[in-house]
């Protein structure tokens, strides 16, 4: 790589740092550097993006959709926050609101960590060198495609209902519904594709089941995820369409879904709630829309609150970093330890410490929420990273992160036969806690039993002639 390139990463904060006695100034230096980040590594300025495929055809591979969606969520979401302490609300500007200057000065720190923990997630990537060509296993050259996405979504979602009920498979049921998921919902694209009437009905249907019960869950980023994926797998192909939808995308997206959620857990949550899960679904879709229930006085308000509180998570970060380590030390490699101690399954160790609450006492410790509150408010990664050891904490958490990402994309691939089945479907289904990130005990223990699930699934595939050796170092991909 070359050398002017590797250190273009480093142009934005060193732009923030000279600005750092100036709060506003040095935050939107910082938080503009993510999105320079975005299109240098996009554009393939730093390196040359993957030549297997179409740009439009390798959007689920890491640089492109991980980065985006896990830099974009813990990164550039605290705009909002930003603008509501200089004064802003529901987008509009407070009248006599006095700005806070001490408090832009914290922010503005934590959107430089932010930026650096940035730069170091491409370091990361950019340090695995993946030859995506290069296949140690093909995808069977007769292989009925359709047939085949069908078959692996059922097969999956069998197995996750099945798995419920065996004692110590909740973590593999998960995986397979994720699995099942993510299978399901290429089949349905795949099929309108390919115009295939009797695949869009079977996948269809399976979508369709999928994403009313994801509605009933009450959760925001399933919702948003689903409508996403069938975005990005449709987009090579029809991407006039797709770019029309976008600005409705990104509407429902912020505006609709969290206010159809947050009307759908407060009517779950009222006492003596007599409403079946179907009707506080179609109370909180009227609601989210705008219209008033004569039957309840619960109704949608402002998403104000949770765009600058919920969505955004710099706040939080800001006393991380008022704590840490002024009153609570850095906890150097305990956090890691605790990571790797979560790893011991309970069948073999039945005292082994709860993995909440070991993420709950360094949150309740910097004061973040009180100990005897039922919230739940665990640090994401890269809060992890910056308490173990400031900046250095920032800059290898964040590296091993993207070299992570890169190694397990690479290795999917490997073994799947290329891009549709490893990246596409196996890595993004096994691995989606890596969109977002979360803490260091949650990521670890994900990631290794996803990663021995995944070698579980290739054998299986493998053993049932569905994948073949490459001895002949050419791959077989369906190809839409």
């Amino acid at each position: 790589m070359n050398n002017v390139k590797f250190l273009s990463l480093f142009f934005p904060l060193l732009i923030s740092l000279f600005l750092i006695d100036y709060g506003i100034s040095s935050y939107i230096a910082a938080w503009l550097g993510s999105f320079y980040l975005f299109y240098l590594s996009l554009a393939g300025f730093i390196s040359p993006l993957p030549d297997d495929l179409p740009f439009a055809q390798q959007l689920m591979r890491p640089v492109f959709i991980i980065q985006i969606v896990f830099c974009g969520f813990n990164f550039c979401t605290s705009i909002f926050f930003f603008l509501d302490t200089l004064g802003m609300e529901d987008f509009v500007w407070r009248k006599n609101y006095f700005v806070d200057t001490d408090k832009i000065l914290k922010i503005a720190n934590a959107q430089r960590y932010y930026l650096l923990g940035h730069v170091f997630l491409l370091l990361g990537m950019y340090s695995r060198r993946v030859e995506f060509k290069k296949k140690l296993y093909v995808i069977k050259k007769d292989l009925d495609w359709s047939l085949f996405l069908l078959a692996f979504t059922g097969f999956t979602l069998a197995f996750t209902f099945a798995a419920r009920f065996i004692p110590g498979l909740s973590q593999i049921s998960e995986q397979f519904r994720n699995l099942s998921f993510m299978s399901g919902t290429y089949a349905f694209c795949y099929a309108i594709i390919k115009k295939e009437r009797n695949l869009i009905f079977a996948a269809g249907t399976f979508y369709g089941f999928n994403f009313v019960n994801i509605l009933l869950s009450g959760f925001k980023e399933p919702i948003i995820i689903s409508l996403l994926l069938v975005g990005i797998f449709m987009y090579p192909y029809y991407k006039k369409v797709v770019l029309f939808l976008g600005l409705p995308f990104i509407y429902v997206a912020f505006v609709i879904i969290p206010a159809y959620v947050s009307v759908f857990r407060t009517y779950s949550n009222l006492e003596n709630n007599s409403l079946s899960s179907e009707e506080i679904r179609d109370r909180a879709f009227k609601a989210a829309l705008g219209e008033k229930s004569d039957e309840s006085s619960v109704e949608a308000t402002s998403n104000w609150e949770f765009l600058t509180g919920r969505l955004s998570e710099i706040s939080m970060f800001t006393r991380y970093i008022e704590s840490t380590p002024k009153y609570i030390p850095f906890y150097e490699t305990n956090l890691l330890e605790q990571a790797i101690i979560v790893l011991v399954p309970r069948a073999f160790w039945p005292e082994k410490p709860i993995t909440e609450e070991l993420v709950m006492k360094r949150v309740i410790d910097a004061k973040i929420v009180e100990s005897a509150s039922k919230v739940s408010a665990k640090p994401m990664y890269i809060v992890d990273g910056y308490l173990s050891g400031g900046a250095l904490g920032v800059m290898i958490s964040l590296f091993l992160y993207g070299f992570a990402l890169q190694w397990l994309s690479g290795l999917s691939e490997k073994w799947f036969g290329g891009y549709f089945l490893g990246t596409a479907i196996m890595f993004n289904g096994l691995f989606p806690i890596l969109w977002r990130g979360l803490s260091f005990e949650f990521i670890l223990n994900s990631v290794l039993y996803s990663l021995l699930t995944m070698y579980l699934v290739q054998r299986v595939l493998y053993s049932y002639g569905f994948l073949e050796r490459n001895y002949e170092d050419s791959t077989h991909s369906p190809v839409l």
